[in-house]
């Protein structure tokens, strides 16, 4: 990559006596560099296009930033040969405390829900007239993300009545008020710095659902975290979005927790199975273990629960 730091240099001559080392970043086009000795405090990225929203990132973090919500500051951009150069948000992510104490961990959620909670106040419109976003949560995204879950986790045909189900939640979530969202909303997306948090890997932003972000922290399968934690910390999301409306929020919150762990499961499918990236398939039994759970609790979407936990052996 040494066109990629030659460019680097442009912006930061005292970066040229500096080393880089990779870092491995999920299963995205994209690849980061963090700098040390001279170069310390820089993270260079090389992206491509596999995904068209990595292009948006530098203009994401600009508009995240006049929200007053934490993310890296991108000091260089170059889209043409899609260069990034930011500020380095650390590498201790909310995973790393995934085994610390309740109150220090309730202490990092509640930073991170708070700055859930100022981007879902952003106007979606405004965001959207800026060329932000992409595709919004509509019927026909939920529908996808159901498939995605069916092709590449259970791998087999729905039921009639749980297709009738899951139809009815697509339209149940397409129909209610949008935020914008991070959409990938999980602990290695959030950097602990300063005594707070940071939030990165937001270039993928769209308008949904706000449950869906929460949902998808509070059910992150990369994270152990027990019923009673992920219910006081739903409450207080509500709290800090001035959520008034209990028993509406408590619905919206377990369609997305529903949803998002379809979507994860479909994930963890196709790069596992798919993409040969095996580690994603130990991340299977947690995420359909709560997503059994989840349909247990509801009549409607009880015979989906042992077909979920059934997939999960194979």
């Amino acid at each position: 990559m040494k066109k990629l730091f030659e460019w680097v240099a442009q912006f930061s001559a005292d970066a040229c006596g500096g080393a880089w080392m990779p870092i491995e970043r999920g299963g995205s086009d994209r690849l980061f560099w963090r700098g040390s000795g001279a170069a310390r405090g820089l993270v260079a990225v090389s992206y491509g296009l596999e995904k068209s929203e990595n292009a948006n990132y530098a203009a994401c973090a600009g508009f995240l930033r006049t929200l007053g919500v934490s993310v890296p500051r991108v000091l260089a951009h170059d889209p043409e040969q899609r260069f990034l150069l930011l500020e380095d948000a650390g590498a201790e992510d909310l995973w790393a405390h995934r085994e610390a104490e309740w109150p220090r961990r309730r202490e990092l959620y509640l930073s991170a829900l708070a700055q859930a909670a100022r981007l879902h106040a952003a106007d979606p419109a405004v965001a959207e007239s800026a060329g932000l976003l992409q595709a919004p949560f509509d019927e026909s995204l939920y529908r996808w993300e159901q498939e995605y879950f069916r092709g590449h986790f259970l791998r087999a045909e729905f039921s009639r009545e749980t297709a009738e189900v899951l139809a009815a939640q697509a339209r149940h979530l397409a129909a209610g008020p949008r935020v914008v969202l991070h959409r990938d909303f999980q602990s290695q997306n959030i950097m602990v710095r300063g005594g707070g948090v940071c939030l990165i890997d937001f270039q993928g932003m769209r308008a949904g659902r706000a449950g869906y972000d929460v949902a998808s922290l509070l059910y992150d399968p990369y994270v152990p975290m027990t019923a009673d934690e992920r219910n006081e910390l739903a409450a207080d999301y509500a709290r800090l979005a001035g959520r008034d409306d209990a028993e509406v929020w408590g619905e919206e919150f377990r369609a997305c927790a529903r949803q998002r762990l379809m979507q994860a499961l479909g994930a963890y499918g196709f790069l596992g199975r798919v993409k040969g990236r095996t580690h994603f398939l130990t991340h299977i039994p947690v995420a359909a273990e709560r997503l059994a759970v989840l349909c247990e609790d509801d009549p409607a979407w009880q015979p989906l629960a042992e077909v979920v936990r059934e997939a999960a052996t194979i």
